[in-house]
């Protein structure tokens, strides 16, 4: 009972920081803002690998398959929080800008010795902008700003299910639930004489939905050192519904009248399908190397309220760990190293741009609590987008740190 409060107490600050802002990307005001990447503190730093890692040890959401490798009587709790310094700039000038949120809260567990139990809270994108431009009227020199401005975004809450059908095949599920709101404002702004006019137009949409992921995993015993895990995920195809509002405002002389309100519900959002495929090779304790390779085919999906331009994501990612030789007398014997890069294609093209990304990731796993539980380090250096046609690019620097929690359940305790 009392890790279940323990959990609960954790999780309950958890729901508020989710919903806080964690970007100011412009790409984030398209599609359903800029997509979160959330899997546990040891693929972070690996390059956000995942769908063949297996660890007893550390927590991976990226295939709930992974699961079976918890020992029994055995909790894991997996707290993550990161910070992020980018730099955006264009054709003509840069600014930079930092952003901080809760990265994820899992949980796992087995419940039988063949079926293993887990639970998800963490962001799925966000959507947090401002950009300014003046505009000038037809025919007159009478310039008037406009201020573009959106936040918000999705979180997610889900339930993992893995069996463990041989010793070396193992199957898993992860259903969940998608919600969060969107808010995008117009504010334009006309002085004529000396009366200042002004314009506010607001878009609320608000998401809720669930979905379905499968996946799969298969270690392949080379000798007694070594051996190959492949692993499989399927992200079902799902529909988001959707409530919009937009209300429209006008303000003069001290005086704001709403000229417009309008409700509208509609299933607006269709989720498209995501398939990925990895490969691992361990090395006995000491080495670790993964490999993934994902495609998510957003061109399939629609959204209704705006004019997004989506196409194909393709992911490529790898990652590699490296253990010294483990002696529980030293610190850094028992220290993991962590090192991968990642790719990303994108899922918005503009202006005939597709908006990839790329990052180098590297990261720390340092033993606390008698070296079954870690503390988390990794640094993510990366660029995301183009200065082409007037588009933006980001270099940013993003910190992660984690505490994967190891303990022990319904262990009685023996007096002597």
């Amino acid at each position: 009972m009392k890790h279940l409060l323990f959990i609960l107490f954790l999780m309950i600050p958890g729901i508020t920081l989710l919903a806080q802002n964690s970007t100011s990307s412009p790409y984030s005001g398209f599609g359903i803002g800029e997509l979160e990447m959330s899997s546990g503190g040891r693929n972070a730093a690996m390059g956000q690998t995942g769908i063949a890692s297996r660890s007893s040890l550390f927590l991976n959401t990226a295939n709930p398959t992974s699961l079976t490798t918890i020992e029994p009587q055995s909790f894991l709790l997996d707290m993550g929080l990161n910070f992020k310094y980018t730099k955006l700039e264009n054709s003509t000038k840069s600014v930079n800008v930092t952003d901080g949120n809760l990265s994820w809260i899992q949980i796992g567990f087995p419940i039988t010795r063949k079926i293993f139990g887990g639970i998800t809270l963490n962001p799925k994108s966000s959507v947090g902008y401002n950009i300014y431009s003046a505009k000038t009227i037809d025919g007159t020199s009478i310039s008037y700003p406009s201020v573009y401005e959106g936040t918000g975004g999705l979180s997610e809450a889900a339930g993992l299910l893995a069996w463990k059908l041989t010793k070396n095949i193992s199957l898993g599920a992860k259903a969940g639930f998608m919600w969060g709101n969107v808010t995008q404002t117009l504010n334009q702004s006309i002085a004529v004489s000396s009366t200042t006019y002004e314009l506010a137009q607001e878009d609320n949409i608000h998401y809720s939905g669930g979905y379905l992921n499968l996946g799969t995993q298969i270690s392949i015993p080379i000798n007694s050192k070594s051996s190959i895990i492949l692993g499989g995920i399927a992200g079902l195809s799902s529909r988001l519904n959707s409530e919009a509002s937009t209300t429209i405002t006008k303000t003069y002389s001290s005086t704001s009248d709403v000229i417009s309100s309008d409700v509208k519900t509609s299933n607006s959002m269709q989720l498209p399908l995501d398939i990925g495929a990895g490969i691992s090779y361990l090395y006995g304790s000491k080495w670790v190397a993964t490999f993934d390779v994902k495609q998510c085919n957003w061109k399939d999906a629609t959204i209704d309220y705006s004019p997004n331009k989506l196409t194909t994501n393709n992911s490529f990612r790898g990652g590699l760990e490296f253990s010294p030789k483990e002696d529980k007398r030293s610190f850094r014997q028992t220290t993991k190293y962590r090192m991968g890069y990642r790719y990303e294609s994108g899922y918005l093209k503009l202006y005939n741009n597709q908006i990839h990304e790329q990052a180098f990731t590297f990261g720390v796993g340092i033993p606390i609590r008698k070296d079954r539980s870690f503390a988390n380090f990794s640094v993510e250096l990366g660029t995301r987008g183009t200065k082409v046609a007037h588009l933006v690019q980001e270099n940013f620097i993003k910190l992660n740190c984690s505490f994967n929690l190891w303990d022990n359940w319904f262990v009685k305790r023996q007096i002597q």
